[in-house]
């Protein structure tokens, strides 16, 4: 079984081995990088024209490297985001 949207209880279910893994294209970032864009564009400074979020797949192998951001505490900034 996968799922959807890596929530706290799809991570649980992955270390627990009942779920196989799970996608997440992290409302919470999208809304940080909104604000982030917003607040450029009113201060006449430059923006992408063009952004590209990729979603995270959680799985075993890698569920440790985004538990975390279940409970994300700050929002990321373009230049994080951009480096992943």
């Amino acid at each position: 079984m996968v799922g959807i949207n890596g929530s706290k209880e799809a991570i649980e279910l992955i270390k627990n081995g009942k779920m196989l893994a799970s996608g997440e294209f992290n409302g919470f970032v999208l809304g940080c990088l909104s604000t982030e864009l917003a607040a450029l564009n009113l201060r006449k400074q430059p923006v992408p024209h063009e952004f590209v979020l990729k979603p995270a797949i959680y799985d075993k192998t890698n569920y440790e490297r985004f538990e975390q951001r279940v409970e994300m505490k700050k929002c990321p900034t373009l230049e994080e985001v951009a480096a992943e």
